[in-house]
């Protein structure tokens, strides 16, 4: 694949979704897909080489993200009325609050690009992950890096009515393409409920 791809789906457990979306990737039946976790708790595909995933949820949305491209981070947030200026006078830098303050509607980008930061670094928000500076404005399409990781590229956009943030920890992201697949039930789901509908006597 030569962007990142990303699945969403409510009322599934994140991995029977990641395992959906390597299937469709890789073009095998998810129930062979096998997801290990490194000591940091970033999850892989067992047995494969070169394919970075990443998931998160809320409670009531799974997503996942999928990439030969690097180490990878994605985040979701749904999108709610926030006291933003005080959450990020709290959280964020200075300058990040001070613009906050100016720009209330870019807490939550922010706040998810370095969930999604934290995710394809394999630290999560350990170290003062949420004072890491962000780009302003934080971009909505991969062609922006962070900071202080020059190799770091990021994108935040509202989908519906959720936030997604991802992060790609390679200079190969910088402007790749990102495409959203958005699941209502899982194939496999899909067939066992059809299956268990009572069948008509005709």
């Amino acid at each position: 694949m030569s962007g990142i791809g990303i699945w969403l789906a409510p009322a599934v457990a994140a991995v029977d979704l990641a395992r959906h979306a390597v299937g469709e990737v890789l073009g095998v039946d998810p129930a062979r897909v096998a997801l290990g976790r490194e000591p940091s708790g970033r999850p892989f595909v067992v047995g494969t080489t070169g394919l970075h995933l990443s998931v998160g949820h809320t409670p009531d949305l799974a997503v996942v993200a999928v990439t030969a491209l690097g180490p990878l981070g994605v985040d979701v947030e749904p999108i709610r009325p926030l006291p933003a200026p005080e959450l990020a006078a709290r959280w964020f830098s200075g300058p990040e609050a001070d613009w906050v303050a100016a720009h209330p509607d870019d807490f939550l980008p922010l706040w998810t690009l370095k969930e999604a930061v934290g995710k394809a670094l394999g630290t999560g928000l350990r170290g003062g992950g949420l004072r890491r500076p962000m780009p302003l404005p934080p971009p909505s399409t991969l062609t922006t890096t962070v900071p202080d990781l020059a190799t770091m590229a990021v994108a935040a956009w509202r989908h519906g009515n959720v936030l997604l943030g991802v992060a790609c920890h390679t200079a190969a992201a910088l402007g790749a393409p990102l495409s959203v697949a958005e699941l209502f039930q899982l194939p496999r789901e899909r067939e066992r409920r059809n299956a268990a509908r009572p069948r008509s006597s005709r």
